[in-house]
Parts: structure tokens; C-alpha cells; sequence
């Protein structure tokens, strides 16, 4: 006989319990999947968040090298002042932009292109100073000479920089394209244009201002007799004074202003120097004199007359001329007639002087005639007179 059937059922579980087991089971194979792998898929990932960083700062470095190879290269219809404020806002950039990729903290796996981005950006760094210290040179009125070969050696960084980034490009591929380089292209930064550059730096709107002070005229007493080549031959005497219409061409007064007056070579002396301070209102002119000025007889002389600003012990502007002043047997061409009065045509500058009891003054007057008038001997060691 059949043993008899049991009445007990088999017990099936729900199907819903069924479902999260399946999927426990699914996230656990593909973990042990990724972790069996090699560790180059985490990598990657690490790669490509410090990519994602720098790239933007790479981007920005580009166009730092674009305007400068721009500037170098058109004209400057903002002018050369605006220029070399240019470059310096870029040099600045340069160098920010340097600093923060070098704080980008670059993963372990990237440092040797990490490396090379950052010696490419230095170099970058570097040659954008140098461009924006010689333009600012050539502005305060340096030599261009200079200038162009510190902007060579610029350009000479700007190169080691795109060798560098040529390198870190290679290296980065893998993981991600870099844009091309914009600082030095085929062509560019050819020695003519950086001259070229050099000069338009130098356009007549980069110089000094306009002069405050002017020397209108310079002339002696005694006056000159003749000119021999470029020398001034006076009357005989023991000495001569010097007389300097000076003339204030600012907009404001001038205020102990300094003329310089130094003959060289002089008697007994290497040089003979003369000082005198003076005022002028604006657009005024005075003659300033300064006398007893003694050189070797028969000796041409080199007068230098100078005037510096108020405070300044550097010359505004400057005048030379070469005299001579003959000895006693000098044959000259003057003659005596009445009243004591001596009468020459001088060939350059001449001074008229007038005497009177209280002393002598002087005003320097061009291609005139020297008339002296009895009534008054000496003269003062500096005396001015306003016109």
C-alpha cells in the first residue's frame, strides 16, 4: 500500500522578497568587477578633474600670448602710453595665471605634464615682464637698442614656453586635446618688427613733456669782435660776464629757479662756475647776468649756460657756445671816438649795458650794437632785469 499523502504543502516565498535579492546580488558582481580591474579606470577619472581645472587657465594663457603678438605687430591708435599699460595688465595675468595652476595640486599620475605645463607658464610669465619692462623703458626715453634685444630675450622665453607646451600637449592626449599655443606663430617677433614696435613706442607723444623753461638769447660783454669757425672772438679785456634771457613757458610761476653758468677751462682752474636764482611769473622773460668770469688769454673757452627747476639740481635746458677772449696786444677792430664813447659791429649776440650811479644793468638784446656811456664803473656780481 502507497504510504498516505501527506497534507502539509510546500511553502513558496513571495516574489517580492525575490526581487532585492536579485539586485543585491547584480551590485555586488560589478563592484568585484571594478575593483578586479586595474586601477587605471580611477585614474582616468582623476586625470580628467584636474584637466577640467587647469583647462580654463590654459585658455586664458593663450590669449595673454595673442595680445601681445597683436601689440607688437599693428599700430597703436590708443597711443604708446596706453601700449605699455598693456602689456604690463598682461604680464600681470601671465603671472597669476601661473600661480593658479601651480596650486591646481595635480594628481600623482600627471605630475611629469603637470611639470611641463607649469615650466611653460613660467616661461610665459618671465618673457611677458621682460616685453612690458623694455616698452616701458623705450617710454621714459631709454635707448632702442636696449629695448629691442630685451624683447628679443622675451621672445627667446616665449619659445622655450610653446616647446614646452608642445611636450605637455603629447603627454595630455590620452586624456584629453589642449588648443594649440597663440604666443609665438611662424613669422612673428621677426628682429625688424620688434624695431619696428621699438619705435612707434617711441612716436613723439611717448616723450617728455613740453620744456617749462627756455634760454631765448645768450651774449657776453665785452662783445664779440669776430667768429673764427664756431668761436666767438671778444674785445680785449681782464674778464667777461655772461648775460642769459631766460623765459618761463608754464602756466605757473617758477619760483627760485636756478641759471648755471660754468667756463672751462678757466685761469688757474679747471672750471669757473657762476650761480644765480630767479623767479618768473608765467610766460615772463628776464635776463639774468653773471659776471667775472677770467680764461687763459688767447684761449677759446667752452660757456656753458644751464637753468634748472626749482628743487632740481638736474639742467632743464641747456646752451653752450665757444669765446675767446684776446690778450692785451690783440689787434681788434674797434675805434675811439668822442665822449669816450666805443662803437662795434659784432658779428653774433651782443649785450647792451647801460651805467648809472646806482650801478649797471643788463639785457641781452640779438645782432644789435654795445654802447658804453660814462657815468659808472663796476658791475655786480649778477643782475637781472625784467622784459
Amino acid at each position: 500500500m502507497p504510504p498516505p499523502r501527506s497534507n502539509r504543502r510546500r511553502v513558496t516565498p513571495p516574489r517580492w522578497l525575490i526581487v532585492p535579492f536579485i539586485v543585491t546580488v547584480v551590485a555586488l558582481l560589478v563592484d568585484a568587477s571594478v575593483h578586479s580591474r586595474s586601477p587605471k579606470a580611477g585614474t582616468a577619472l582623476s586625470n580628467y578633474g584636474w584637466v577640467d581645472k587647469v583647462l580654463p587657465y590654459i585658455t586664458a594663457s593663450n590669449e595673454q600670448g595673442s595680445q601681445i603678438a597683436q601689440l607688437a605687430a599693428s599700430p597703436l591708435p590708443a597711443g604708446p602710453k596706453a601700449a605699455v599699460s598693456e602689456l604690463q595688465s598682461v604680464a600681470a595675468a601671465a603671472e597669476k595665471t601661473y600661480r593658479s595652476v601651480v596650486a591646481a595640486d595635480p594628481p600623482q599620475e600627471v605630475t611629469p605634464a603637470a611639470g611641463l605645463l607649469q615650466a611653460c607658464l613660467a616661461a610665459r610669465e618671465q618673457g611677458a615682464a621682460e616685453m612690458a619692462s623694455a616698452a616701458a623703458a623705450l617710454l621714459g626715453g631709454g635707448p632702442v637698442s636696449s629695448a629691442v634685444a630685451s624683447m628679443s630675450a622675451a621672445v627667446a622665453d616665449f619659445q622655450v614656453s610653446d616647446n614646452a607646451y608642445a611636450l605637455f600637449a603629447k603627454m595630455s592626449r590620452p586624456v584629453a586635446t589642449m588648443p594649440p599655443s597663440r604666443w609665438v606663430s611662424p613669422g612673428s617677433y621677426q628682429q625688424s618688427l620688434l624695431t619696428s614696435f621699438a619705435h612707434r613706442l617711441q612716436s613723439p607723444a611717448s616723450k617728455a613733456p613740453a620744456q617749462v623753461m627756455a634760454l631765448d638769447a645768450v651774449s657776453t660783454t665785452p662783445p664779440p669782435l669776430s667768429l673764427q669757425g664756431k668761436v666767438e672772438v671778444l674785445s680785449p679785456a681782464s674778464s667777461f660776464s655772461v648775460t642769459v634771457v631766460v623765459a618761463n613757458e608754464a602756466t605757473s610761476p617758477l619760483t627760485g629757479a636756478a641759471l648755471t653758468v660754468s667756463v672751462s677751462p678757466a685761469r688757474a682752474s679747471a672750471v669757473q662756475q657762476a650761480s644765480a636764482k630767479f623767479n618768473l611769473a608765467p610766460g615772463q622773460a628776464k635776463a639774468v647776468t653773471l659776471t667775472g668770469f677770467v680764461p687763459p688769454a688767447s684761449t677759446p673757452v667752452t660757456v656753458t649756460v644751464s637753468a634748472a627747476l626749482p628743487g632740481s639740481s638736474q639742467p632743464s635746458v641747456t646752451k653752450q657756445l665757444e669765446v675767446e677772449l684776446p690778450g692785451p696786444n690783440f689787434p681788434g677792430s674797434s675805434s675811439t671816438t668822442n665822449a669816450g664813447t666805443t662803437t662795434s659791429n659784432p658779428s653774433t649776440t651782443t649785450s647792451t649795458t647801460t651805467s648809472t650811479p646806482g650801478g649797471t644793468t643788463t639785457t641781452g638784446t640779438l645782432g644789435g650794437t654795445t654802447t658804453s656811456t660814462p657815468g659808472g664803473t663796476g658791475s655786480p656780481a649778477s643782475t637781472t632785469s625784467t622784459t
